[in-house]
């Protein structure tokens, strides 16, 4: 794993992720899309060229975080009601502190699965090359897996939008049925997955 990822930093450069969004951006044909790959590897095709760089669509994320930042509100507004309307001097002092720690253990909590949400969200990585395809997925804190698909094992290519927001902001699930070990690879919540299925149809047919 630790091999995988050196050479993986290796490929994966600012200006290679930046190019890799403008490029699934904007629609293109898939004629377009090989010339575009070809483009990329240019003479040097036994080389691995970083193709596409992943995460899943920013949409994801504030559907997991908006229940974590509707309790936020709901605090916000809680402790002014409290502050102003409930007059909290009245209360003991004693009683006072166990409300302020209560809060305090509350918020902390919450902001720990925040953080969590994010860093799930920020390291679950898809990268595409023109010789394979590499998934990274977080789990929890402490445990991360990395998969490996070789273009040539790559056997059908299954995409799957569903509901309004989705459809709006087009973003969806990629499923890559494989002919290895692990039969299917699944690309969740991506960006344009339909352009991200061309783009490895074309690599796996070696149509550049």
């Amino acid at each position: 794993m630790s091999n995988q990822l050196i050479d993986l930093g290796k490929l994966i450069s600012s200006d290679g992720v930046k190019k890799s969004s403008l490029f699934l951006a904007r629609k293109r044909e898939v004629s377009e899309v090989g010339l575009y790959i070809k483009k990329i590897i240019g003479n040097d095709e036994e080389k691995e060229h970083l193709i596409i760089f992943l995460r899943r669509h920013w949409v994801n994320l504030f559907i997991q975080l908006f229940p974590f930042l509707a309790v936020i509100i709901i605090l916000c507004a809680a402790f002014l009601s409290f502050s102003f309307l409930l007059e909290p001097k009245s209360l003991a002092p004693i009683e006072r502190h166990l409300i302020q720690f209560a809060a305090a253990i509350f918020s902390l909590f919450l902001w720990a699965f925040i953080f969590i949400v994010f860093i799930d969200y920020y390291l679950d990585v898809w990268v595409v090359t023109n010789k394979r395809i590499v998934n990274i997925e977080q789990k929890g804190l402490f445990r991360r897996e990395i998969s490996e698909l070789r273009l040539e094992n790559v056997q059908d290519l299954t995409t799957e939008i569903s509901g309004v927001i989705p459809t709006f902001f087009d973003f969806g699930d990629l499923y890559v049925q494989t002919a290895g070990k692990r039969e299917r690879f699944l690309f969740k919540g991506i960006p344009h997955p339909e352009r991200v299925r061309d783009v490895i149809l074309v690599l796996s047919e070696g149509g550049r």
